[in-house]
C-alpha cells in the first residue's frame, strides 16, 4: 500500500533527499534548510511511513504554484508513485485556482505535462505567445530561484558531472479562473 500525504519532511528525510537528488541530472534541488522549511510537500509513504517519493510545491506571486520537485527513490520507481505525486500536486493547485508552472528534463514528467494539457516550451526565451501576460511573474520567480548559492553550485557541479546539457522543458497550466 502506498499512501500520499501532505506533510513536512523530517531532518533525516531532508538530508536523504539532498543526497539522493544530487545524483540525478533532472533536478537541481533544494538545500537541507529549504526542505525542512518547506510547507507544501506531498510524501509517498509505504505502510511503515517510510518515504518513497516527494513532490514539493512552492507558491509564488499572487496566484502561481510551481511543482518544484518531483522525486521518487530509485528502489520505488516504476510503480506509478511519481504520477500519483505529480497529479496530486497539480490537482491541489488547480483546486486553489492557481496557475501551475514546472520544469523537467525527465521524459515521464514531460509526458505528464502533455497529458494534463500544459503549454510547454523549450526555453524561457520562447515563452508561448498566448501567455505573454504571465511572463513577467514567471521570470521574476526564476530570477529569485536562481539567486541561491546552493543552486548555483549544484548547477555547475551537475554540468561538470553529467558533461552534457539536459534538455529541460518548461510547462505552464493556467487555472480556469484566469
Amino acid at each position: 500500500m502506498i499512501k500520499i500525504v501532505r506533510r513536512k519532511v523530517t531532518s533525516l528525510e531532508a538530508q536523504l533527499l539532498v543526497k539522493e537528488i544530487q545524483k540525478t541530472p533532472y533536478i537541481v534541488g533544494y538545500s537541507d534548510k529549504e526542505w525542512k522549511e518547506a510547507e507544501n510537500i506531498r510524501v509517498a509513504e509505504d505502510r511503515q511511513g517510510n518515504l518513497m517519493g516527494v513532490s514539493l510545491n512552492i507558491d509564488f506571486g499572487k496566484n502561481w504554484t510551481k511543482i518544484a520537485v518531483l522525486y521518487v527513490r530509485e528502489a520505488d520507481r516504476g510503480r506509478g508513485i511519481g504520477k500519483r505525486l505529480f497529479y496530486s500536486a497539480f490537482e491541489e493547485a488547480i483546486a486553489r485556482k492557481r496557475h501551475v508552472y514546472t520544469i523537467s528534463g525527465n521524459p515521464i514528467v514531460i509526458k505528464m505535462m502533455a497529458d494534463l494539457e500544459f503549454a510547454t516550451f523549450p526555453s524561457l526565451l520562447q515563452f508561448p505567445q498566448a501567455y505573454q501576460s504571465e511572463r513577467r511573474i514567471v521570470y521574476v520567480h526564476m530570477l529569485a530561484w536562481l539567486a541561491n548559492l546552493y543552486r548555483i553550485k549544484e548547477m555547475m557541479r551537475k554540468h561538470w558531472v553529467y558533461d552534457e546539457e539536459e534538455q529541460f522543458i518548461y510547462g505552464i497550466h493556467l487555472s480556469s479562473s484566469r
